[in-house]
């Protein structure tokens, strides 16, 4: 059975963050260090040690996801590819996200409807329940709010783009640099995700 988190409802996408982190990994600056710059000295300006802990914790976890061939390729990309890496990274540390992407985004791409609505991310989370104890344990709350960051995460990555009564589902154009490293470390169910395949 597929281990599920719901800590995602407390995270955001963190572009700006993931970025800067990745420029002081690039200055040769330890984790450690940037552990102790962010909370320290709240040097991605969040509004309390304890949200300034979470950011560095979490955004390292994203980090750590990676490898160096990320890292090399990030800088060089444009903004909506660069999204697209902090995305990836957030799927490789979050099983439930990763599924909504292969399972609900991919079949919207897949169809050709493009158009997300409530109700298919309702009916997945209910798929969800049923087949995993873990989610069928969390309360409405908890599913409506990880729905609503679902959806914020995609909005951020510009692959949703709110209508008011459903989310118009963008393809995004990938690099190819970007495809050719992830079909390289064997990141298919990603790339399927994203291509529509």
């Amino acid at each position: 059975m597929a281990r599920y988190s719901a800590s995602m409802i407390t995270h955001s996408f963190w572009f700006n963050e993931f970025s800067q982190y990745l420029e002081l990994r690039e200055r040769g600056i330890s984790d450690r260090d940037i552990y102790s710059m962010g909370v320290e000295e709240n040097y991605f300006q969040q509004r309390s040690t304890a949200r300034a802990q979470d950011v560095v914790r979490t955004i390292k976890r994203r980090v750590n996801a990676l490898d160096e061939d990320y890292f090399d390729l990030f800088p060089s990309l444009d903004l909506a590819n660069q999204k697209l890496i902090n995305l990836i990274s957030v799927l490789k540390i979050n099983a439930l996200f990763d599924d909504f992407m292969y399972e609900i985004y991919r079949s919207e791409l897949l169809l050709g409807d493009a158009k997300l609505h409530s109700y298919e991310v309702e009916a997945f989370f209910n798929q969800k329940q049923v087949a995993n104890a873990q989610v069928a344990a969390w309360t409405g709350q908890t599913i409506r709010r990880l729905a609503g960051t679902f959806k914020t995460f995609l909005r951020e990555a510009d692959l949703l783009e709110d209508q008011g009564d459903f989310d118009l589902v963008k393809r995004p154009l990938l690099d190819p640099r970007l495809e050719i490293l992830l079909k390289s470390k064997g990141a298919t169910r990603q790339l399927a995700a994203l291509l529509g395949r």
